[in-house]
């Protein structure tokens, strides 16, 4: 059982610390640009392109580096430069200098998913890979729904900087969390692995990443529909603050709130998914998932200042549910398609692919609010969400292929 794998639950309790300050960060960041500064929609959409670009340019590096070197110490070394960016926030005047140490401190948390990911799949056995990437999933959405509700009253009651500072000790906790397992690496199975991938030339493990990328059909294919997917989910999310700023003004608080039933109802999806032993239908829970979230951003267009804020947060309750599918669906396909041995690279080429959607979709995205406004940007912009998650769920069988039928021939090749 899980329980019972100590180097897992040490690597679990290191990522929940870190992912409880992450959203504590969030939510001071948002506070800061969104009612603070009262950033404009342009400015907002700087915000995770200042997450994302970093990820484009050392995304396939950190891949191909995770597969190579002791991911533990990896993870520790960029943890400690996290906490340091972070403290380094407290000191930006205006939100230029903000976003442009945000853009640093992403730098280093580039490196971390892929070390993550990898070190998982080494220290569990393959039949407990759901049960891993739910439990993960469990405790990032667990950060997301405490992190936000206890961050925006903290933020509210003393300062966002305070935030701030929780997310760079939730760092240095983490860290000393992972001291005792950062020798993991040398057991004889990892060490050989590791030795293996040393021997390649650098541009050539690289490049054999991106062999096993194309090769892989479902890889491939759910790659091109979760970037569609992404692309259009960010046209409005980095707008959040600013459609709450205008339906409910008075209410700041409101954005710590939807983003905390948001994680309620992802952490409700992935605990049933962890009583789960795989996932027998891609396109049910990637296509669902998608569907959802449009649902919830179009409840949100459409919600009217003089009936209750009640209703948005059962819209976020919807988006939270798919965000839920989506996560833990995502990552464990990941997990499952590709050998272990590739990995990080393949991790790596994801997360660069991802992160492009991130530059041209905020920028889109407040382009968009500023010329039609915030209720009829998300209107569409859900709408279109919408599309393609039931495009999804009609051309399941298209994009992902029969999946029982692929099991039956796994099965007895393995056999």
């Amino acid at each position: 059982m899980l329980r019972e794998n100590k180097t897992f639950r040490i690597l679990f309790f290191a990522y929940g610390l870190s992912t409880l300050g992450d959203w504590f960060d969030f939510i001071a960041v948002a506070i800061l640009l969104g009612f603070v500064w009262k950033a404009d929609p342009m400015t907002m959409a700087l915000l995770p392109i200042a997450y994302a670009v970093p990820g484009i340019l050392l995304g396939q590096f950190a891949g191909v580096l995770a597969d190579r070197v002791n991911k533990v110490k990896m993870i520790i070394v960029m943890n400690l430069i996290q906490a340091g960016t972070t403290l380094l926030l407290l000191a930006m005047p205006n939100p230029l200098w903000f976003l442009v140490v945000i853009a640093l401190r992403s730098c280093a948390s580039v490196f971390n998913d892929p070390a993550q990911q990898t070190l998982t799949r080494q220290v569990v056995f393959e039949h407990q890979l759901l049960q891993a990437s739910s439990l993960n999933g469990a405790v990032f959405q667990m950060g997301k729904l405490i992190g936000p509700l206890l961050g925006g009253m903290v933020a509210a009651f003393f300062a966002p900087a305070i935030c701030l500072m929780v997310n760079a000790c939730s760092f240095l906790l983490s860290t000393v969390l992972l001291l005792p397992i950062r020798h993991v690496d040398k057991k004889p199975a990892a060490a050989q692995t590791k030795t293996r991938e040393m021997a390649i030339p650098f541009h050539l493990a690289w490049k054999e990443g991106w062999g096993i990328f194309f090769q892989n059909r479902v890889l491939l294919f759910s790659t091109i529909f979760s970037l569609f997917a992404m692309m259009t989910i960010q046209l409005a999310d980095a707008q959040l603050p600013v459609i709450f700023r205008d339906k409910v003004p008075l209410h700041p608080e409101m954005v710590g709130y939807s983003v905390s039933v948001i994680g309620l109802g992802a952490l409700l999806t992935v605990t049933w998914l962890h009583r789960q032993k795989e996932l027998r239908s891609y396109g049910w829970v990637l296509g669902g998932g998608v569907f959802l979230i449009g649902i919830g951003f179009t409840w949100i267009a459409l919600y009217q200042p003089e009936t209750s804020r009640f209703w948005l947060l059962v819209a976020s309750l919807f988006a939270g549910v798919g965000t839920g599918l989506t996560t833990v669906g995502s990552n464990y396909l990941v997990q499952k398609e590709t050998p272990k041995e590739a990995l990080g690279r393949v991790r790596g080429i994801i997360d660069s692919l991802t992160s492009m959607t991130f530059i041209v979709a905020p920028l889109l995205g407040g382009w968009l609010m500023t010329v039609w406004g915030s209720s009829l940007a998300f209107l569409w912009v859900g709408s279109g969400i919408v599309s393609i998650g039931l495009s999804a769920l009609l051309l399941q069988r298209f994009i992902w292929g029969n999946q029982k039928a692929n099991a039956t021939v796994a099965s007895q090749q393995a056999g």
